[in-house]
């Protein structure tokens, strides 16, 4: 196993009512690094049982679409637990991926990770 999928991609703290998960990476492209974030995020959900998610991506310039399947999956992974996901600090170039993808209609998004936590 590579260093680079070992590392963890997300930083994780647990707030009252929300689990927020930053991106660590400003480039999300690699297949390593994408495969490790999709894994790290399901963990979230599935191993630790955090359905009330805040993806913050303040760090990240640039994704593979890619990253965005594993948005879908952990979605639908959330959905099914009854939880709610939400995404902040989402970089206006990376919106435009959002948009066309459909993403921003099924998830909330908001510009600033406070104004997310006080939406759960």
């Amino acid at each position: 196993m590579s260093h680079a999928a070992a590392a963890p991609r997300l930083r994780i703290e647990i707030f009252e009512d929300a689990t927020v998960a930053s991106f660590v990476d400003e480039r999300i492209v690699d297949d390593i690094v994408i495969q490790a974030v999709g894994e790290q995020l399901y963990h979230l959900v599935e191993r630790d049982g955090h359905t009330r998610l805040l993806l913050n991506f303040a760090e990240v310039k640039f994704m593979a679409s890619a990253v965005i399947a594993k948005l879908f999956t952990l979605h639908k992974k959330i959905k099914a637990a009854h939880g709610k996901l939400k995404f902040c600090c989402i970089d206006p170039d990376l919106r435009v991926v959002f948009k066309i993808t459909g993403l921003d209609k099924m998830v909330e998004i908001y510009d600033d990770e406070q104004s997310a936590l006080d939406s759960f």
